[in-house]
C-alpha cells in the first residue's frame, strides 16, 4: 500500500491571509445586506404611508355613504307622506290645495338642490381629475412644485419638533420616576470578543474543518472556502459598473486589498469612464497592483494637470510601489501645482533614498512642502554604516610582505593611518603573538 501524503500544516503567514480574505468578504456581505436593510425599510415607510392614506379614504367614503343614507331615508318619509296624501279620497272642500301645492314646490325646490349637488359633484369630479393629470405631467417632466416642497418640509419639520418635545417628556417622566434614561440608539458599547488563547490553534482547527483556505489552494480547490475570495472578487468587478460611485470606490478599495491580475483590463476600463475623484484615486491604485508594465503607463498618464490631486497624489503612490517607476514618478511630482501632492513626494522621496530629489522638496517654495521635507529626512532610517575593515589582518599582512620589517611610521604608512594608531594595532599584534619585533622593527612571527 503506498502511504498518503502527509497533511499540508498551514503556516500562520497563511493562516492570516484566509482569516482576512473571510474579513474583506464579510465587510462586503454586511454593507450589502445593509443596503437591502435600507431598501426593506424605505418600502415599509411607504407601504405605510399608502395604508393610512387608503384609512383616509375608506373613512370619507364611509362618511360620504352614512350621508346618502340618511338624505335616501328623508326622501323615502318624504316620499311615503307625499303618497299617503294623494292616495286620500277627495271630499271637496276638505281637500287642502294649497298644502298639495306648498307639498309640490317643495318637492321641486329639493329636485333642484339634487341636480345642483350632482353638478357641483361632477364639476369636483372634473376638477380632480385635471389636478392629477397637471400633477403626472410636472412629475413626468421632473419639476417640483416649490410650494409642494415647502408644505413637505414643514410637515416633516413638524413631525422632528413633536418627536423631540414627546422625547423630552418620556425624559421627564423616567427622572420622576427615577429611572435613568436609556442611552440613544446606536451608542451602546459593542460587547468585546472573547480573545482566544492561542489564535493559532484555533486557525488550525478552522483549516482542518475546511472553514479556511490560502489563496494559493483556492484555485486547485474550488470547493473549499477560498471560494469567498474569488466571490467577492467577482461582485467587486460587478460593482465597478455601479451607479454610485461608493460601491465602486469599495469595489475598487476591496481588488487593491486583493490583486486579481484578471481584473485589470476591467479596471481600465472603469477607470476611463470614471468621474468621481475618490472612486477614481482608488481604481488608479488597485489598477496599478492587479495589472502590470502596461497598467503601470496608464497610471502614470495620471499624473497629468489636468486630473484632481486626489487622483495624481494616488497615481504617485501607486507607482512608488513599483521600484522602476518611483524616480520618474517623484520628479514629476515634484513640480505638482498642488503642494499637497508635493508633501507626499517628500516623504516617499526621503523613504526610497532619493537624496537628491530630497534637496529639492527642501528648497521648494511652500514653506509646508519644506517643513514636510525636513521632517522627512528627520524620519527616514539612517543608511547601514559600512562593514569596518579588518586593520589587524591588513596590518599582518603588510609587515609579512616586507623584507627587512616595517616601523609603526611605515606601517601608518601602509596603512593610511596616523602613527599613533598604527603603534596602537601592532602593540595589540605583538601581545597576540601574530607578528614579532626585531630592534625597533616590525616582523612576521616565527613560525606563521
Amino acid at each position: 500500500m503506498t502511504e498518503a501524503p502527509a497533511q499540508h500544516t498551514p503556516a500562520p503567514a497563511e493562516l492570516l491571509r484566509a482569516a482576512l480574505e473571510k474579513i474583506v468578504f464579510f465587510e462586503w456581505r454586511l454593507s450589502e445586506l445593509a443596503a437591502e436593510l435600507s431598501a426593506a425599510q424605505s418600502r415599509c415607510a411607504s407601504a405605510e404611508l399608502e395604508r393610512a392614506r387608503s384609512e383616509d379614504q375608506a373613512r370619507a367614503a364611509h362618511e360620504a355613504a352614512r350621508s346618502a343614507r340618511m338624505q335616501l331615508a328623508d326622501l323615502e318619509a318624504e316620499r311615503a307622506r307625499l303618497a299617503s296624501l294623494l292616495s286620500r279620497p277627495a271630499h271637496g272642500a276638505t281637500v287642502d290645495m294649497h298644502a298639495l301645492e306648498a307639498e309640490r314646490g317643495r318637492s321641486a325646490r329639493l329636485q333642484a338642490e339634487l341636480d345642483d349637488a350632482r353638478r357641483q359633484l361632477q364639476h369636483g369630479r372634473s376638477e380632480r381629475e385635471r389636478w392629477l393629470g397637471e400633477m403626472i405631467e410636472q412629475s413626468r417632466s421632473g419639476g417640483e412644485e416649490p410650494a409642494a416642497l415647502a408644505q413637505f418640509i414643514s410637515e416633516l419639520r413638524g413631525e422632528v419638533i413633536a418627536l423631540r418635545e414627546r422625547q423630552q417628556r418620556c425624559d421627564e417622566l423616567l427622572a420622576r420616576a427615577g429611572v435613568e434614561a436609556p442611552p440613544p440608539a446606536g451608542t451602546l458599547p459593542l460587547p468585546a470578543p472573547p480573545r482566544e488563547a492561542e489564535p493559532v490553534v484555533e486557525a488550525r482547527k478552522l483549516w482542518a474543518e475546511g472553514r479556511l483556505a490560502s489563496a494559493g489552494t483556492a484555485i486547485s480547490a474550488p470547493r473549499d472556502a477560498g471560494a469567498a475570495a474569488r466571490a467577492l472578487a467577482d461582485q467587486c468587478v460587478r460593482n465597478l459598473s455601479s451607479g454610485d460611485p461608493g460601491r465602486r470606490e469599495q469595489a475598487a478599495r476591496h481588488l487593491l486589498a486583493m490583486p486579481q491580475p484578471s481584473a485589470a483590463p476591467l479596471l481600465a476600463n472603469a477607470l476611463a469612464a470614471e468621474k468621481d475623484a475618490k472612486a477614481r484615486a482608488k481604481m488608479a491604485r488597485a489598477l496599478a497592483a492587479c495589472g502590470a508594465e502596461g497598467a503601470a503607463d496608464i497610471v502614470a498618464g495620471l499624473q497629468a494637470v489636468s486630473e484632481p490631486p486626489l487622483v495624481r497624489l494616488a497615481a504617485v503612490e501607486a507607482l512608488c510601489a513599483i521600484s522602476a517607476r518611483a524616480r520618474p514618478a517623484l520628479e514629476i511630482a515634484a513640480q505638482d501645482p498642488a503642494a499637497g501632492v508635493r508633501r507626499r513626494a517628500a516623504a516617499l522621496a526621503a523613504a526610497e533614498g532619493f537624496s537628491d530629489l530630497l534637496a529639492r522638496f527642501s528648497s521648494d517654495a511652500d514653506a509646508s512642502v519644506r517643513a514636510a521635507a525636513e521632517a522627512a529626512c528627520r524620519e527616514a532610517p539612517a543608511p547601514a554604516p559600512e562593514p569596518l575593515r579588518d586593520i589587524s589582518h591588513e596590518a599582518v599582512l603588510a609587515v609579512q610582505s616586507a623584507i627587512f620589517g616595517l616601523s609603526e611610521a611605515e606601517l601608518g604608512d601602509r596603512l593610511g593611518l596616523p602613527e599613533q594608531e598604527a603603534a596602537s594595532i601592532a602593540s595589540r599584534l605583538l601581545s597576540a603573538r601574530r607578528i614579532g619585533r626585531r630592534g625597533k622593527r616590525l616582523v612576521a612571527a616565527e613560525g606563521s
